[in-house]
């Protein structure tokens, strides 16, 4: 998934552990948008058209729908072409990064109109991809990854489990005594101490930034992977990262990219709504918690 993948277990063992890995690589399989093979490029390429998907991508779709109904369009599923057009056609790895300070990208200021939705139709199990759209699993698929593996994990035996996709984590079952202490790292330093710690003993925390995966488009600007539904363009956020705290990871994941696009004066209340909590790291280094 383009990231590097931890897996803890407690009452468990190494049979455990290499069931998770061979989940998350059959969950990449089926969700990258890098391999045209992948069910969901399949839908993509057939946009416009009912297609038949397996459950889990089903899954996906479903909780894509939610994830838009509440964030009030915050999360937009289908921000597939426009992620592409601006560079972010392969692996984040092979993209060229920039190298010294890296600029803003200023967002355009016209506003697209929306246009039609993803359709899930639960009795036939197709899903329809908007003609001129395409699916991008990137604001929720790891988070809902981590939701997947840590539940095959329980129905497993184990006594409880931990799933880290890069900073999309997911615990179930029982924790370590104290709970599972998560570090929030610094998004401008990933090598600087922690700016806060999380304490829980199940749920998720997701993080979510523009800093990390920040790549040279071909005129030369900088771009980052958090589009505005509104523009099609990388938000200019004073927001440097987001780590939402909230029951499942699928809702962490894709609450941390609306608390992006909000800014921390309008995401209070969309948090309290899903009684999630975050801690926001803003682009000058102060740390708040909105609960």
């Amino acid at each position: 998934m383009g990231t590097d993948c931890q897996v803890i277990v407690l009452g468990g063992g190494d049979d455990d552990l290499t069931a998770a890995e061979a989940e998350v690589r059959r969950l990449e399989r089926l969700w990258t948008r890098f391999d045209d093979a992948s069910e969901l490029s399949g839908l993509n390429a057939h946009a416009g058209r009912a297609m038949p998907a397996g459950p889990e991508t089903r899954m996906l779709a479903r909780r894509m729908l939610r994830a838009e109904h509440l964030t009030g369009g915050r999360f937009d599923p289908l921000m597939g072409r426009d992620i592409v057009a601006m560079g972010y056609d392969r692996d984040h790895g092979a993209l060229p990064a920039p190298t010294g300070p890296t600029a803003t990208v200023a967002m355009i200021p016209a506003v697209r109109p929306r246009g039609a939705h993803l359709r899930l139709d639960e009795r036939s199990g197709l899903i329809t991809v908007p003609a001129g759209r395409a699916l991008d699993p990137g604001g929720i698929g790891k988070g809902l990854a981590a939701d997947i593996v840590t539940a095959g994990l329980i129905r497993r035996g184990v006594t409880g489990a931990l799933v880290n996709l890069g900073g999309d984590l997911r615990c179930r079952g029982a924790s370590p005594e104290g709970g599972w202490r998560i570090g929030i790292d610094d998004p401008r330093d990933g090598d600087a101490p922690s700016v806060a710690q999380v304490l829980i003993t199940r749920g998720a925390v997701c993080t979510s930034g523009v800093q990390k995966r920040r790549w040279v488009r071909a005129d030369g600007s900088v771009a980052h992977h958090l589009l505005d539904p509104d523009t099609g363009a990388p938000t200019d956020a004073e927001v440097s990262s987001v780590s939402v705290v909230a029951r499942a990871g699928w809702i962490a994941d894709a609450l941390a990219k609306a608390v992006i696009l909000s800014g921390p004066s309008a995401a209070a209340s969309l948090l309290r709504a899903r009684n999630a909590t975050a801690v926001v790291v803003l682009a000058d280094g102060t740390v708040r918690r909105l609960a």
